[in-house]
């Protein structure tokens, strides 16, 4: 190599080395684990487009989990929220209006709204390049993202999910001198629980035990609605006969028939205070509303077979959108969202993080005044069950399902004939919906 030719390579190198400092950035993981990164970003101002539904959020928790941590870790980034929850801006809406967001948050249970809509991208190969450190996040939720997308590959990652737990009124146990519940009961334990509490006195119908909807339960054991490669109904079953003669037997219990699935049943918990226990997910924020409520929890009922096992995985999930332009960016955006800070700043707040560990577990719930002293624990005894695949048609079958209890409690029809009608539904359903 002659001088001169040498000189243009030292210069060309300088430059290159100006550059990246100037106008990149190493890409980095979570804080509190991080190594230098392979890849470089560009640091140049960007407006990132994120779908995301806003009314699942409470307030200022995009603020909280996503704007500040972005600004602070990637002060290049600005995030342009578009919001889901509106009507006019359903992501099949904007799609059809030429708007194609960077990002995308969906829920498991109805990924369905995102696929098949060609902003699938696999993002293994970022998570890759970044030397993203994955064996720090619940395992179950993250493979989850590829049962339910029926993928064998990421197309998103989760940032936080439900538990499952049984909450109780202490005043209700107190009342009747009754043994509060215990973690590492089986659903027939709390059933016979159940009875113990569920009295009428004063006037007042006292229940002792609202399961929640049968869906729910059924999640448990990996229940679905629907095969989705078969577009067929899955329901009329014995698995399914379990759950609802499960489901019986707890309603059938004298004076605990008055049903209250989801909302209704939280609000005969925490407004009514008729109700002793409700198996459900995760209502710490919502008790905010009830501060002189005497409540505690303890770890979800479980099935024999299923020791420690709760609801099937409901996680939010993000999405990098396959026709984004700013791919590294987006992903750096969802590095700022499962870092250890944000991840532990949820876990103080009462969401339940993807992030694993002690840390995450010991400030669990912490930042809620009217949380403490309560058995927060109980939040982590139970691992979901696996998310199942998930059809377009889910949407529909699992508020059939979750209505049919009803009317086997009333005793207008046995569960035989619910689950056989109930098969027919969601076929013809399905028959109706398809594209032609």
């Amino acid at each position: 190599m002659n001088k001169r030719s040498g000189m243009y390579w030292i210069c060309t190198a300088l430059a290159a080395l100006l550059t990246a400092s100037c106008g990149s950035q190493t890409g980095q993981g979570p804080a509190g684990g991080e190594k230098d990164r392979q890849v470089t970003v560009s640091t140049e101002p960007v407006t990132l487009k994120f779908a995301i539904n806003m009314g699942w959020l409470g307030p200022d928790e995009f603020q909280k989990y996503f704007e500040e941590p972005v600004r602070k870790r990637y002060p290049h980034i600005t995030l342009e929220a578009i919001d889901m929850t509106k009507p006019e801006f359903a992501l099949d809406k904007i799609i059809a209006g030429g708007t194609v967001p960077d990002l995308v948050m969906t829920a498991s249970p109805i990924m369905y709204r995102f696929l098949g809509t060609g902003l699938e991208h696999n993002i293994e190969p970022l998570i890759k390049s970044f030397q993203f450190d994955m064996s720090r996040y619940n395992q179950i939720a993250v493979e989850s993202v590829k049962t339910a997308s029926r993928q064998n590959q990421l197309i998103g990652l989760p940032w936080t999910m439900h538990f499952s737990a049984l909450y109780y009124n202490k005043d209700i146990f107190d009342k009747f001198g009754v043994a509060y519940p215990k973690d590492g009961m089986t659903w027939e334990e709390t059933r016979e629980l159940a009875k113990k509490v569920t009295r009428y006195e004063g006037g007042v119908q006292y229940r002792g035990l609202e399961p929640d909807k049968s869906t729910r339960v059924a999640s448990v054991l990996s229940y679905g609605f629907i095969d989705p490669a078969a577009e067929k109904a899955t329901v009329n079953n014995d698995n399914w006969k379990k759950v609802f003669g499960l489901l019986k037997s707890i309603y059938d219990i004298p004076g605990n028939n008055k049903i209250g699935l989801a909302g209704t049943g939280y609000n005969q918990f925490v407004k009514d205070r008729t109700l002793a226990m409700l198996a459900s997910v995760n209502y710490l924020p919502n008790f905010k509303e009830a501060q002189n409520l005497n409540w505690d929890m303890a770890q979800y009922p479980s099935f024999p077979e299923l020791k420690d096992t709760g609801m099937q995985v409901d996680e939010w999930i993000l999405h990098v959108t396959a026709q984004s332009k700013h791919k590294e960016q987006a992903f750096q955006v969802i590095t700022a969202v499962l870092s250890d800070e944000v991840q532990t700043e949820i876990a103080k707040n009462g969401r339940f993080p993807v992030l694993t560990g002690k840390t995450v577990e010991d400030v669990f719930g912490s930042n809620l005044p009217y949380a403490q002293g309560k058995h927060l624990k109980a939040a982590f005894l139970s691992k979901p069950a696996k998310a199942l695949p998930v059809s377009k048609y889910d949407s529909f079958a699992e508020g059939h399902m979750a209505s049919l209890i009803e009317p086997v409690v009333k005793g207008e029809k046995d569960i035989n004939s619910i689950l056989r009608e109930a098969e027919e539904a969601i076929n013809k359903h399905i028959e109706a919906n398809k594209i032609k």
